[in-house]
């Protein structure tokens, strides 16, 4: 990345200090969290062909605090990621992945359902006519908490606050993602720009360090699209509130 391609404030500013830090997500960074870290997880049939991975994404398993609930729904009026009925004909509907921090549900087309004992949930997409359906999100997002926003920042002495995703990886429970900008926060109030901000971790530990969530939800249109097994551009949205996790290992300066 280079100065010509970002304003020369964000280019000028310093270097995001590295190790374990208070995060604040805003939403479109949590949306994207969501889907890519969390939803492709999710998705019933990356989790039948990967025991390891069908084992640590059980029901019932405990997931984060009670105040965190994430969802899929195509069934969300007037949403890109929306649909009637999937792509086999199963209505689409709204699916509880983490109900008040419990593993609640998987994302699932009827082979998988059927494979796994569940019942379909209205996930298999195709982006077209001649391509085969397979398990796919719609429109996900981690659910708004019982804090206002200032509540929020309140909580935190010193941390970093991460705005607009710029780009990441993900391999099984790990992953890393970019923040397009930041700004550290000091005593509750938003500071300085920061650049270079990289989060890295396991999503499993990290959901169980998410220790507040406002209550100022926003759903985004992702403005591309969702790519898997060869289809893509899928149409998704993905969304969350402002959301702030403890001890999240940021790399920096």
């Amino acid at each position: 990345i280079t100065c010509r391609d970002w304003s020369s404030d964000v280019c000028s500013s310093d270097l995001c200090p590295g190790g374990p830090q208070t995060v604040v997500l805003r939403p479109d960074f949590a949306g994207v969290f969501a889907h890519e870290a969390f939803g492709h997880l999710s998705e019933a049939d990356f989790l039948y062909e990967n025991p390891k991975m069908r084992d640590l994404m059980q029901l019932g398993r405990e997931m984060g605090p009670k105040e965190l609930s994430i969802i899929d729904d195509g069934s969300l009026a007037g949403r890109t990621g929306s649909l009637t009925y999937d792509d086999e004909g199963t209505p689409a509907g709204k699916t509880m992945l983490i109900r008040n921090g419990i593993l609640a549900g998987h994302l699932h087309s009827r082979e998988t359902a059927a494979k796994m004992g569940e019942k379909p949930t209205g996930n298999a997409r195709a982006i077209g006519r001649g391509r085969e359906p397979i398990v796919r999100m719609t429109n996900t997002y981690i659910d708004a908490g019982p804090l206002t926003r200032a509540e929020l920042f309140a909580g935190v002495d010193d941390g970093i606050y991460c705005c607009s995703m710029l780009g990441g990886q993900t391999m099984m429970e790990m992953f890393t993602f970019s923040a397009a900008y930041g700004y550290r926060i000091r005593n509750g109030q938003i500071g300085e720009l920061v650049r270079d901000v990289v989060l890295t971790g396991n999503v499993f530990e990290t959901l169980h360090r998410i220790d507040g969530l406002a209550d100022d939800l926003q759903i985004r249109e992702s403005g591309g699209g969702c790519g898997k097994g060869g289809q893509s551009p899928l149409p998704v949205t993905f969304g969350g509130p402002h959301v702030r996790i403890r001890d999240v290992v940021v790399g920096g300066k």
